[in-house]
């Protein structure tokens, strides 16, 4: 099955931005739903987390720069993406210190008042996107406040990135520092101010030193107070989804920063790209072949199967999607035939596996025999399907916008 733009742009436009602007977006109560059932259905009985909304918020502040408008009339993209910062904005803030809470019940009472740098790190992302989208002034200024509590309440001043959150609990993660390095990067684009790119540096800084293995050529996933990997079998796992994510990252904070000091990060995303891609997928014969594990052991990988010592041999949406960017990431760096080859068969299985559900609905769980296992849809997963095919537009398909 070929998946050209065509497909890719129907099922977009009028299938899956249709759907969760209206089953996907709680009219009664504001904000977006949590997740739908597999037939397309609201479920309002779980809290709705703080990166739900901002994803979403991402998610129509894009569509609209692209020029995307619902097919049967409805609210806008921007009137969604407005909707969900003014939900966002008016829930979510910390009364007590300050920093959005991870999560609150449908009517935006606040349910779990944990306090994390991962949320932070998403506010910053979706504010970029709609300041981007509308100008609204009250973007920046909430930018602004996120980025101050970041610095004067979670930044580690003694061992460089972000406390989890204001416990300091162990391990300590790479994947908020990947996110705010998203983040950064996006306001970058939005405003020119290099100060994000100097914040960006730092996140990449930090990646260089402790969170990159040179010696495996891995991403660690958890860590000690000072950076060293977690103990036991904490510090070996590597996630292929985040190896391909960095891969994306690392190539468009090279691309930021060529016109000013310039840094070379492509021998990092090389090595990223080629752990992930030997020994994090799945090569066994069936419908799965080619498919991202969810995680794996950087030890002890296993040449004969050809992948690392595997941990969860699942197949998360997101994790496809990530690899889906490394491919592209890889393309637009030169010609690179078996980037193609991979980027054809992970979106053939994309569509034939996870979205075949239909109607813009997906399935966000695979086990290692290509089954599906979850039993609704995540709204979270949107921004990583968005992001994943505007690329393909952009970058396979040269096609620039959603009208």
């Amino acid at each position: 099955m070929s998946i050209d733009a065509a497909l890719i742009h129907d099922w977009l436009t009028r299938q899956a931005l249709p759907l969760w602007s209206h089953a996907g977006y709680d009219e009664a109560a504001g904000g977006f739903v949590e997740c739908l059932t597999l037939d397309g259905q609201p479920l309002f009985d779980r809290d709705k987390r703080m990166r739900v909304q901002a994803r979403q918020i991402y998610v129509y502040s894009h569509a609209h720069l692209l020029g995307w408008a619902p097919p049967a009339g409805g609210p806008s993209a921007l009137d969604v993406a407005r909707g969900g910062f003014d939900f966002l904005t008016r829930h979510y803030w910390h009364g007590d210190g300050g920093g959005f809470v991870f999560s609150t019940a449908r009517d935006g009472t606040q349910a779990d008042t944990r306090v994390e740098a991962y949320e932070q790190a998403f506010a910053l992302f979706a504010f970029a996107w709609y300041h981007r989208a509308s100008g609204d002034p009250d973007a920046l200024i909430w930018a602004e406040h996120t980025y101050s509590f970041l610095e004067e309440v979670l930044a580690d001043r003694e061992h460089g990135g972000y406390f989890e959150n204001l416990s300091h609990d162990l391990p300590r993660r790479q994947n908020p520092h990947m996110h705010l390095l998203e983040a950064l990067l996006a306001w970058h684009a939005t405003t020119g101010d290099a100060a994000h790119l100097d914040r960006a540096r730092a996140i990449v800084d930090l990646f260089r030193r402790k969170l990159f293995d040179t010696e495996t050529g891995t991403l660690g996933e958890f860590f000690a107070a000072d950076w060293a990997p977690a103990p036991g079998t904490a510090g070996q796992i590597v996630e292929p989804g985040h190896h391909f994510e960095w891969v994306w990252l690392l190539r468009r904070y090279a691309k930021a920063t060529a016109d000013a000091t310039g840094d070379d990060t492509g021998d990092m995303a090389d090595a990223l790209y080629q752990f992930a891609s030997t020994h994090g997928c799945d090569q066994a014969p069936g419908p799965a072949q080619g498919l991202a594990f969810d995680s794996v052991l950087r030890r002890g990988a296993d040449e004969r199967l050809g992948h690392g010592t595997s941990l969860d041999d699942n197949k998360r949406l997101w994790v496809q999607t990530e690899a889906i960017k490394a491919q592209l990431a890889r393309l637009e760096d030169g010609a690179d035939p078996a980037a193609s080859e991979r980027l054809e068969l992970l979106l053939e299985r994309l569509f034939g596996l996870y979205l075949a559900v239909g109607h813009g609905n997906w399935q966000d769980h695979l086990d290692a025999h290509g089954g599906a296992i979850a039993q609704s849809a995540p709204a979270s997963s949107f921004y990583h399907l968005f992001v994943c095919l505007t690329e393909v537009l952009r970058v396979r398909d040269q096609r620039a916008d959603l009208c």
